[in-house]
């Protein structure tokens, strides 16, 4: 009998374990169940694609990473005309698929991988499914609207998701109703746990914010005029509160703002941004918030609510930022085609170009990244290896040897520049003195016209061949030796034209003029 006991308890002890929220380095949306977007692992210096998986349709979704190292995420989209994929991709940690289900709409909620390998996501056909590991239906939950918000898994496997049917709801890891609560509007964010407490923060489209205890009921809760919550909130260590929304006033989405409220709902602080906040705040070990916002910015502040600095991209951020450790790099989508890598002091560590993505980066264990687009697939990338510091730019002139009269063309490879770099021609004359060459500008003596940003900046993964880099009639050249340079200057460690960072060395042509 005392056997039987024990055996009871250590089931009773097990089993609610085996319903958690699974222990890798990215489980569900925002990582945590304070959602904190807080990795435990660097994130890459320089990345390259490892591989690329193509689904049917834009992956809005966000990936979440199994205890096998496999890639769960969504596809669908209403707004893109004719994409109508509906389907949950298991993807093997190498980008093969695993498996797949097809639902009766779009997925857009991010899926959340509990200890035993289940897999729970919402999807627009007002359903949460929930997935045995080998992608059989464990069961399903039907609600009366949509269900985009990303399910969140409770110390003690409760699963919480809200609904466009204004309802919250809390289901038992088995599929039944644990409590709800209709709100008065939509939900379309994703609940935040607090591990202190096991309160649960959510907020709703009709400008409140509610914090609800572990077994229903509201806790507290707060409204204000006129705003929206669509941003999922996070938790700071000590129960700070963090989320965005589509600020006060009278035209709502024309401004947003990022808010700050104590673990027992006390306004702390505001800070307002030129257009609404969709992105979900990151939280890092220091206190430190970071969030996009649809006026192009990534933004971040101290834990009091200062602005450190921004980065302005070239298209809303509405994807949520993920972070690399303690007070690592940063990493975030932009609807610009890019997602980006920042330092902690905002300085950009590099860019990769994808597509439109507002599906929010996850950090794998050695330090890849998972993240969709809406180009239709699921990109890995990693750490890519260190340039050699070969000249990135190759130059060939038309000949080696000119009169003083006549004209000079002069072509140049371009190898793969991982970063943003500015490109470069000048050529060393015979009294020792530089010219820098600009199509379209002609020769300068000083290098601030061609790097004060009139060409851009180049990208390229690609080598570019016979890219024609100067072509230019002259008359009355001296005679002597000169030297064609090329190269790139580095674009993330440059801050002005006398303290220029080169990408590699730089290529040396000697020609002469007779």
């Amino acid at each position: 009998m005392k056997t039987a006991v024990a055996v009871l308890a250590l089931l009773a002890f097990v089993l609610p374990l085996n319903a958690q929220l699974a222990d890798t380095p990215w489980p569900m949306f925002r990582r945590d169940l304070r959602h904190t977007g807080l990795g435990g692992y660097a994130i890459p210096s320089r990345v390259e694609l490892a591989w690329s998986y193509e689904t049917a349709s834009a992956v809005y979704s966000s990936p979440a990473i199994g205890p096998d190292g496999g890639v769960y995420v969504g596809s669908g989209d209403y707004q893109k005309v004719g994409a109508y994929d509906n389907q949950i991709y298991a993807l093997t940690s190498e980008g093969a698929l695993k498996w797949s289900y097809l639902t009766r709409s779009n997925i857009k909620s991010s899926p959340a991988v509990a200890a035993d390998g289940k897999v729970y996501v919402g999807s627009d056909d007002n359903r949460l499914y929930a997935f045995g590991t080998e992608g059989s239906l464990a069961w399903s939950y039907e609600t009366g609207d949509n269900v985009r918000s990303s399910p969140a898994i409770g110390p003690d496997g409760t699963v919480y998701f809200g609904s466009t049917d204004n309802t919250f709801y809390a289901l038992k890891s088995d599929g039944s109703p644990a409590w709800s609560h209709t709100i008065s509007e939509a939900i379309y964010c994703s609940p935040a746990v607090s591990t202190s407490d096991g309160r649960v923060f959510v907020g709703n489209h009709n400008w409140i914010f509610f914090a609800f205890k572990p077994a229903g009921g509201v806790s507290w809760s707060y409204e204000s005029t006129h705003f929206a919550t669509y941003s999922s909130p996070a938790i700071d260590e000590d129960g700070t509160v963090y989320v965005g929304d589509n600020g006060d006033g009278d035209a709502p989405g024309t401004f947003g703002r990022v808010r700050a409220f104590s673990s027992e709902g006390a306004f702390l602080w505001s800070y307002e941004t030129a257009r609404l906040v969709l992105s979900s705040p990151a939280v890092s070990d220091n206190g430190r918030v970071y969030v996009g916002s649809c006026d192009n910015r990534l933004y971040a502040f101290e834990s009091g609510g200062a602005l450190d600095w921004s980065f302005v991209t070239g298209n809303q951020v509405i994807s949520s930022p993920a972070l690399g450790g303690h007070d690592g790099a940063i990493c975030v989508g932009s609807a610009d085609n890019n997602l980006y890598a920042f330092l902690s002091s905002g300085s950009l560590l590099w860019s990769y170009r994808t597509n439109p993505t507002l599906s929010s980066p996850a950090i794998g264990s050695d330090g890849r990244i998972f993240v969709g687009s809406y180009d239709n697939r699921v990109y890995c990338l990693r750490e890519a290896p260190t340039p050699t510091p070969t000249p990135p730019i190759d130059l060939t002139a038309d000949k080696a040897e000119y009169g003083t009269t006549g004209s000079i063309s002069v072509t140049a490879d371009v190898w793969p520049l991982t970063v943003p770099c500015y490109p470069f021609v000048r050529i060393q004359m015979a009294d020792g003195s530089t010219l820098y060459y600009q199509r379209g500008m002609g020769f300068t003596a000083s290098p601030v016209p061609y790097l004060g940003f009139a060409a851009g900046t180049v990208m390229t993964a690609e080598p570019i061949m016979g890219y024609p880099a100067l072509s230019a009639n002259f008359s009355g050249i001296p005679t002597g030796a000169y030297a064609l340079e090329g190269g790139a200057v580095d674009m993330t460690r440059t801050i002005s034209a006398s303290n220029l960072f080169y990408f590699g060395g730089v290529d040396r042509e000697e020609v002469t003029v007779k």
